[in-house]
Formats: C-alpha cells, sequence, structure tokens
C-alpha cells in the first residue's frame, strides 16, 4: 500500500508530465511566431521609405503601444520579463487569480512586443507561461480539496516555470538547475520529480516540433571544439606542462573578467532605465510608444539589433564583420535593450543578455587574433564563453549559464572552462556589489508606483 508522500510523488510525476506536455506546446508556438516575426520584420522594414510608409508604421506601432497598456492594465502580472513574479508567487508575495487568463493575454502581449522589434528575451516570458499552466492544473487536478503540501509547496508551479525555460531552449537539464539555483534555491525529492518530468516532457514536445535546431543556428559541435592541448585541464604542476593552457587560462579569465564588468554595469543600468521612467513620469501607452517608435529608424539603419537577437549571433558568425562594426552593434544592442527594459513591457532578459555575451566574446576574439594571441579558429568559442560569462554577471547563476551553453552546442568537455570564466565573471560582478536581476527587480517592486494613464 502507497505511503502518503508516495502517493505524492506518483501524483507529481503525472502532474509535471501533463504540465511539461502542454507547456511545451504553447512555448512552441510562440517560439515558431517570434522566429517568423525575425523573418518578415527586415523585409518590412526594406520597404519602409516614402512617407506613407513611415506614417503607416507609425500608427501601427502607436496602436501596439496602446494594446500592451490595455493589457497591462487588465492584469499586471503581464508586464516585466516573468521571472519576478514567478519568484514573487513562490515567495508568497502575490498569486496568479486566473492562470489562463495569464497566460493568454501575456502570449498576446509578448508577441506583439518582441514580434514588433523590442530587445527583449522569450525565455522569461517561458518560464512565466509553463509557471502559470502549473498554477491552473495545480488547481484543476486537486480541486477544492487539494492536497496541502501540493499547493504550499508550489510543485506543479515550479515545474512549469522549469518546462518554459527548457522549452524555449530545448535545454531540459537547464530548465532543472534554473529552478533549483534560481527561482526555489532548496532541493526536495517531490520538487525534484515534478520539474525533472516536466522538463523532460516539454523538451520533447518542442523536439517533435522543432527537431533537434537550437536556438543559434550556426553555432554547432564542430565549430567548438578545443585543440587537444586544452580540452582537459592539468591539476599537476610539473616541469613538463606545457604553457598553452596557461596562456588560454589567462585568455579565458580575462574575458570572464571583462564581461563581468560590463555585465555589473549593465544590470544597474537596467535599473536605472526603469528607475528613469518613472522618475520622468513616463505612463501609459506612450511608455511603451517610446521604444516601438524608435524601432521604425533602427529597423531601417541597423535591424539587427531589434527583437530577441539570435539571429544576430547566426549573422555574426557567418559574415564575421569588422571590429567596427561589432562595437557598434553591442552599444546598440545594449542602449535598446536598456530603453525597451525599462519601459516594463512584456519580455525577458536571457536572449539580450547571451547575444550581448557573444558580441563582446566575439570582440575579445577579434582583438586576440589581431595580437596573434589565437586564431581566427578560436572566434567560436569565445563568443559562447562571452555568453555563458555575461549570463553569469546579470543573472548571477553560472551553473544555469554553463549547462545552457552546453545543452545549446553540445560540447560538454568545455565544461570545466566555462565554470572557469563564468566563476570569474560572476565573482567580479560581485564584488561590483550587483544583486542577482530578477532578485532585485522583485525587490524594486516593492516601492515602484504603479502606471497610470
Amino acid at each position: 500500500m502507497l505511503t502518503n508522500r508516495r502517493l505524492l510523488r506518483v501524483q507529481l510525476f503525472f502532474g509535471g508530465a501533463i504540465v511539461g506536455i502542454s507547456t511545451g506546446a504553447i512555448v512552441a508556438v510562440f517560439r515558431f511566431l517570434l522566429d517568423e516575426a525575425d523573418i518578415y520584420r527586415p523585409i518590412v522594414f526594406l520597404h519602409v521609405h516614402s512617407l506613407g510608409e513611415i506614417l503607416w508604421a507609425i500608427c501601427a506601432m502607436i496602436l501596439i503601444a496602446f494594446i500592451l497598456n490595455k493589457a497591462i492594465k487588465f492584469d499586471g502580472q503581464v508586464a516585466g520579463s516573468g521571472i519576478p513574479q514567478i519568484k514573487e508567487v513562490l515567495q508568497g508575495r502575490a498569486q496568479i487569480i486566473e492562470p489562463l487568463r495569464l497566460s493568454a493575454m501575456k502570449f498576446c502581449a509578448s508577441v506583439l512586443a518582441i514580434g514588433a522589434g523590442m530587445s527583449l528575451g522569450r525565455a522569461g516570458i517561458s518560464v512565466q507561461l509553463g509557471g502559470a499552466i502549473g498554477n491552473f492544473f495545480t488547481k484543476a487536478l486537486y480541486g477544492i480539496r487539494r492536497q496541502h503540501e501540493v499547493i504550499e509547496g508550489n510543485f506543479l508551479l515550479t515545474a512549469g516555470a522549469g518546462a518554459g525555460l527548457a522549452a524555449i531552449f530545448n535545454a531540459p537539464l537547464a530548465g532543472v538547475i534554473f529552478c533549483i539555483e534560481e527561482l526555489r534555491k532548496k532541493f526536495s525529492q517531490e520538487m525534484l520529480i515534478a520539474v525533472v518530468t516536466a522538463a523532460i516532457s516539454a523538451s520533447f514536445v518542442v523536439k517533435i516540433i522543432f527537431g533537434v535546431r537550437p536556438v543559434f543556428e550556426t553555432i554547432t559541435p564542430s565549430s567548438v571544439k578545443m585543440p587537444a592541448v586544452i580540452t582537459m585541464p592539468t591539476f599537476e604542476m610539473t616541469t613538463s606542462m606545457s604553457a598553452e593552457p596557461l596562456k588560454f587560462a589567462a585568455l579565458f579569465i580575462s574575458l570572464g573578467i571583462i564581461c563581468g564588468i560590463i555585465g555589473a554595469i549593465f544590470s544597474k543600468a537596467l535599473i536605472f532605465s526603469l528607475n528613469v521612467y518613472d522618475y520622468l513620469k513616463i505612463h501609459g501607452a506612450k511608455r511603451y510608444a517610446i521604444p516601438l517608435l524608435l524601432i521604425i529608424p533602427i529597423g531601417i539603419e541597423l535591424p539587427q539589433i531589434l527583437g530577441c537577437g539570435n539571429v544576430l549571433v547566426d549573422e555574426i558568425l557567418i559574415s564575421r564583420p569588422a571590429i567596427e562594426i561589432l562595437a557598434i552593434l553591442l552599444v546598440g544592442k545594449i542602449l535598446f535593450t536598456l530603453i525597451c527594459f525599462g519601459t516594463n513591457a512584456p519580455g525577458g532578459l536571457f536572449l539580450p543578455v547571451l547575444v550581448i555575451g557573444a558580441l563582446c566574446g566575439n570582440i575579445f576574439a577579434r582583438v586576440g587574433n589581431r595580437l596573434d594571441f589565437f586564431t581566427a579558429d578560436w572566434t567560436t568559442l569565445f563568443i559562447i564563453f562571452g555568453m555563458a560569462a555575461f549570463f553569469a554577471a546579470v543573472i548571477k547563476a553560472p551553473v544555469t549559464g554553463s549547462i545552457l551553453i552546453l545543452e545549446l552546442t553540445g560540447q560538454f568537455e568545455h565544461l570545466f572552462w566555462l565554470i572557469v570564466v563564468s566563476g570569474a565573471a560572476f565573482l567580479i560582478s560581485d564584488l561590483l556589489g550587483v544583486e542577482p536581476i530578477f532578485s532585485a527587480l522583485v525587490e524594486r517592486k516593492k516601492s515602484s508606483p504603479v502606471d497610470k494613464d
């Protein structure tokens, strides 16, 4: 006969599977729509030349701003990344009143905002969508007389959040680690059963729909192979030890330090951008209209920095632009992300952070190549290390970032060096007094003014 605790685990296993499959299906549609937007947005802006076409574009952006404002006024949890909202629920500071309504409105508002070109991510949205789905099934499966342990533990909500991250990146292990490292910061067998089942189920659904196509399509296992001389670290200091591993270790740590400094500045700037909009009392639809109207000139002159940015990573790997162009893209992506994120519009941070890290890694690699520190073959490797380092500096979840990069590239022999780079970036960011960005957003929300018309 099953004990109450064993019965709970069985229920969480099947509940996690249901939540994971549902989350995977919804996130797959979400990802498909944003991928299509990335394809057609540049084509649209190629044909925006005449005054009439520009006026039509302005009208469309103003309409989107009004829709976003109405959606956020209808349900305040539609605003922002989505991860701080889930953290608030898990901390008992907030509740998801109508999970299906929230999911529908967040889905549509995010597709409009990011699809139009706002420099925001889709992972945070997916995490919140999954959390809302988990919350819905908690209520649906356990009814009015639901089991006290399930509600208190928020197991299915956590499982849905992990499934959302797993589905958007096709990275189930990263989804599980994220729940432990960032969302819950604690471990239990019940939570692990629910989260692992949901993450694997969601990833399976996405693989059925998209296949094994990665988020960054040009980053393949063959493009990030290390020379055998530093594939594995040498711990014994012997006279025969090659100087090559030490040289590259120094380069990796240097990249981590640089990303840590830039990431710390970027994290503080994100909070500052939110405060600027509040200080200037820019509320209502005009708050969202600012970045939306900026999309028009940016889309005509520098369309690469629009949207989530995963296409930009593919482009810089294929076209290999000059350092000067990379610097323009880096500054442009950072500034436009700050402008967009400051509005608190629906959209996350993961992909913009990874893209900025990729640009930092690319510039670092190009400079190193010019100084003959290494060959151009190392460019892709420094790009993915830059992603992991910048993620660690801003999100302050280095293990999640390292595992995510490993799953995206399929090169698990990079684990040691990814941790070295991420650890260096994390340490520098921490020494500069930077809090984990999502925790900082949760704390800021306590004193943040409410948007007005």
